[in-house]
C-alpha cells in the first residue's frame, strides 16, 4: 500500500506549490521534492508487475516514452481536473482586474500552465492562487504556448491591443495548426519568423478598428479571444461569419464575460472579478466512464458546456469524439456527426480516431463530418506501437483501451496537458503499466 504525507508546502518564483513528500511502502520508505503543477519528478513504488517495481515518473525528456500496459481490473473512482474552458478564461480575464483575484485549482494542466507563464511574461502577477492584473509590458522573449492553442488565440486578442510587438509560438503540434485568421480579421500587423510555418507570429498592435467581422465554422475560439480583448480597447462591435460551431464555449466566454461587469460584446468595461473556484472539466467524464469508474466531484450541468456521452451530435462539443468512438464500439455502436471541426485540433482528430481504433482491431468508417463505429466490438492487443500524434485525448483513450487488451501505447505524458494526475490516478485504480524509453 502507498502512502503520501504532504509535510511542507512553498511557491517558486512562477507560483507552483513544490512540497516535500515522503512516500511509505512496505518494503521501503523515500524522501524527496517534488514539483507540483510541473511535477518533475512522481514516483509510484510498491506496486508489483511481473516482480518488478512499477515505476511513472513524469520528466519532459520522457514526453516521446511509450506506455506499456498489461491487462488490468480497474476498480474505483477519479478525480476529474479543473476545467480548461474555465480556468483560461478566468485567467485571461483577472489579468484585466487590477484587483488581486483568487483562482481556486486543485491541479494545474500544462495547458493552463501554459497560459499562466505567458501572462507572467507580459507583467501580470501570479502566486500560485492569486492574479493581480494591470497593463501589459513588453516580454523578455517570445511567448510560449507549448500545446495550447487556446491560450495561443486568446494571447493574440491580447497581444493586438499592445503598441509593442509581441512573438507567440508553440511546440510542433500547435504549429500546425493555423491561427492566422485572427490577426488578420483584427487588421494588426502579423509577420512570421519562419519561411515554412506562420510561426513564431509577430503581432504589432496597436488594434484600432471600429467593427471585426470573424469566421465561427471552424473554431470557437477566435470569437473568445476578440470578446476577452474588449477592455484593453476602444471599443468595436462584433459580427460572426459561418455556422458557429462549440457555441457553448462562446456563450461561456461571454457568461464569464458579464459576470465581471460586461455589457455588450466589443464594448469594454471596467473588469471586476469575483474569486473564482474552477469546476471539474466535464471533457474528461467521457474517460471516467470509458474505464467504467466513478467519479468524486462530477460537475453540475450548468458546467458541462454540453460534454454528455449520450449525444452524439457533436457540433458543439467535438472534444468528446475520441473516447465516444470507443465507448460507442464498446457498447451498442452509433454514428457521431456534426463533428467536422474535430480535423482541426491537436490533430485531424476524426482521421487519427479511427487510425487508433483500427490499431486495436476496432472497426470505424470516417465520414464527412464525423465517424460510424459498429457496436459489440473487443479491443484486440496491437501488433506494434499505438500511436497517439501529439494529441492527449487520443493517447488517454488509448490507454484506456489498452487497459482491456494489453498493448504498447505512444506519448507517456500527453494527458498532462489536461489532466496532470490521470496516469496516476488510473494506477490507483489497478492498471497496470510502466514507461520505456
Amino acid at each position: 500500500m502507498l502512502h503520501l504525507s504532504v509535510r511542507d508546502i512553498r511557491k517558486s518564483r512562477r507560483g507552483r506549490l513544490s512540497a516535500s513528500v515522503t512516500i511509505v511502502s512496505a518494503k521501503q520508505m523515500m524522501h524527496f521534492n517534488m514539483c507540483i503543477g510541473c511535477l518533475h519528478q512522481l514516483v509510484h513504488a510498491g506496486r508489483n508487475m511481473g516482480g518488478d517495481a512499477n515505476h511513472v515518473f513524469h520528466d519532459s525528456s520522457r514526453q516521446n516514452y511509450v506506455l506499456e500496459i498489461q491487462p488490468s481490473s480497474l476498480v474505483g473512482r477519479l478525480k476529474l481536473p479543473p476545467s480548461k474552458s474555465h480556468s483560461m478564461r478566468w485567467l485571461t480575464l483577472a489579468s484585466m482586474d487590477s484587483s488581486p483575484t483568487k483562482i481556486s485549482m486543485w491541479e494545474v494542466g500544462q495547458d493552463v500552465q501554459a497560459l499562466i507563464d505567458c501572462l507572467i511574461d507580459l507583467g501580470i502577477d501570479w502566486d500560485g492562487r492569486v492574479m493581480t492584473g494591470g497593463e501589459l509590458n513588453p516580454p523578455p522573449s517570445k511567448l510560449d504556448c507549448k500545446n495550447s492553442g487556446t491560450a495561443l488565440r486568446f494571447l493574440i486578442g491580447q497581444a493586438a491591443t499592445c503598441d509593442f510587438p509581441i512573438a507567440l509560438d508553440g511546440d510542433s503540434s500547435l504549429r500546425a495548426r493555423s491561427s492566422l485568421h485572427l490577426p488578420k480579421s483584427l487588421a494588426v500587423e502579423v509577420k512570421s519568423g519562419s519561411k515554412n510555418s506562420e510561426y513564431p507570429m509577430l503581432i504589432q498592435g496597436p488594434f484600432d478598428l471600429k467593427s471585426v467581422e470573424i469566421e465561427v465554422s471552424k473554431t470557437s475560439q477566435f470569437h473568445s479571444s476578440i470578446m476577452l480583448m474588449a477592455p484593453r480597447t476602444n471599443g468595436f462591435s462584433i459580427t460572426t461569419k459561418g455556422e458557429a460551431v462549440s457555441r457553448n464555449h462562446s456563450e461561456l466566454t461571454w457568461d464569464l464575460c458579464k459576470a465581471t461587469g460586461a455589457t455588450t460584446p466589443g464594448v469594454p468595461w471596467q473588469v471586476s472579478c469575483p474569486d473564482v473556484v474552477i469546476p471539474s472539466d466535464a471533457s474528461m467524464m467521457a474517460f471516467a466512464k470509458l474505464a467504467g469508474l466513478n467519479v468524486e466531484n462530477e460537475p453540475d450541468n450548468s458546467d458541462s458546456i454540453g460534454h454528455f456521452l449520450d449525444d452524439s451530435e457533436l457540433r458543439d462539443s467535438n472534444d468528446l469524439i475520441t473516447p465516444m468512438a470507443a465507448w460507442l464500439a464498446l457498447g451498442e455502436g452509433g454514428k457521431i456527426t456534426g463533428a467536422e471541426h474535430a480535423a482541426y485540433k491537436e490533430s485531424n482528430r476524426i482521421r487519427r480516431t479511427s487510425e487508433m481504433l483500427s490499431k486495436f482491431s476496432i472497426k470505424s468508417t470516417i465520414n464527412s463530418d464525423g465517424l460510424t463505429v459498429p457496436g459489440g466490438q473487443k479491443p484486440l492487443r496491437p501488433k506494434g506501437i499505438v500511436e497517439t500524434y501529439g494529441d492527449h485525448r487520443i493517447q488517454m483513450t488509448a490507454v484506456i483501451l489498452a487497459s482491456i487488451s494489453g498493448g504498447l501505447v505512444e506519448g507517456a505524458e500527453l494527458h498532462r496537458v489536461a489532466w496532470p494526475s490521470y496516469l496516476e490516478q488510473l494506477i490507483d485504480c489497478g492498471l497496470k503499466v510502466r514507461v520505456q524509453p
